[in-house]
């Protein structure tokens, strides 16, 4: 509740637009922020519809292939920024609310899904993972069973929850999957072990919940996420991709990055 008042005053005062626009001007626009949701409750269906505006406003939809020419230096963003939406766990409500807004705007969907809970209760099914894939949408690795690593976990908790949740997930969607998201991202969940079998395993992107934008030839594997929640306004989205978040998670996002390294 502090956060949105706070929100509500900066954008009151024009502070998250020009923070903004700051942010934008002095990297010439070529960075990517990438944005993660959960959830999208059909009652909060109104208002991700007004944050997707606000983003094709304001940023330029980044796909996979951009993504990965964009960290190679092969591709620049000029006009507008890249912008990544990204939707962790793989609710069911991913599926039937935020796939087809965001391709109503044109925007790619990464979805980064627990193999271990495909097909239950509230959560996306095969053939609906398969039929994002279709659309051109991305699946990513969430753990198997929405884990929460730790420097307790044995290496076959390890192998289970990254490794054999890859294979699982590349099993039900005929595709490799590149892409892990670690789970929570809170203090004491990034673990050194868990990044050796990351890299271990074969994927080549790791995405984390640190706020800070996707510049050229960064690190793959400290693909930093801002957190949105779908039922906020537009100026406490605009208070998280302005850059006081990014400066916000500075320390935590230094030691993370020298666990995961």
């Amino acid at each position: 509740m502090k956060k949105e008042v706070i929100a509500k005053f900066c954008d009151q005062a024009g502070i998250n637009d020009w923070m903004l626009h700051r942010l934008n001007r002095k990297t010439y626009n070529n960075y990517i922020r990438v944005i993660n949701y959960h959830e999208i409750y059909l009652k909060d269906k109104r208002q991700f519809e007004s944050h997707l505006r606000f983003y094709s406003e304001n940023f330029s939809n980044c796909n996979y292939k951009t993504f990965e020419a964009f960290l190679r230096a092969e591709y620049s963003f000029m006009y507008k920024p890249g912008i990544m939406l990204t939707f962790d766990d793989g609710f069911k409500d991913n599926y039937e609310n935020a796939a087809p807004l965001l391709e109503k705007y044109g925007f790619t969907g990464y979805f980064m899904v627990s193999s271990g809970l495909i097909g239950k209760k509230k959560y996306m099914s095969v053939d609906e993972l398969m039929d994002l894939k279709k659309k051109g949408h991305v699946i990513g690795c969430h753990t198997h069973s929405h884990h929460r690593m730790s420097n307790t976990d044995s290496q076959d908790i390890l192998n289970k929850e990254i490794t054999k949740s890859k294979e699982i997930l590349q099993g039900m969607i005929h595709d490799e999957v590149n892409i892990f998201c670690w789970c929570f991202g809170d203090k004491g969940s990034y673990v050194n072990s868990a990044y050796k079998t990351i890299v271990k395993s074969g994927y080549k992107y790791a995405f984390m919940t640190d706020s800070y934008p996707i510049y050229q030839r960064c690190n793959p594997m400290h693909i930093q996420r801002t957190n949105i929640q779908t039922y906020w306004d537009m100026s406490t989205v605009k208070f998280q991709l302005c850059g006081f978040m990014d400066w916000w998670f500075m320390k935590k996002r230094k030691t993370d990055e020298a666990i995961t390294t």
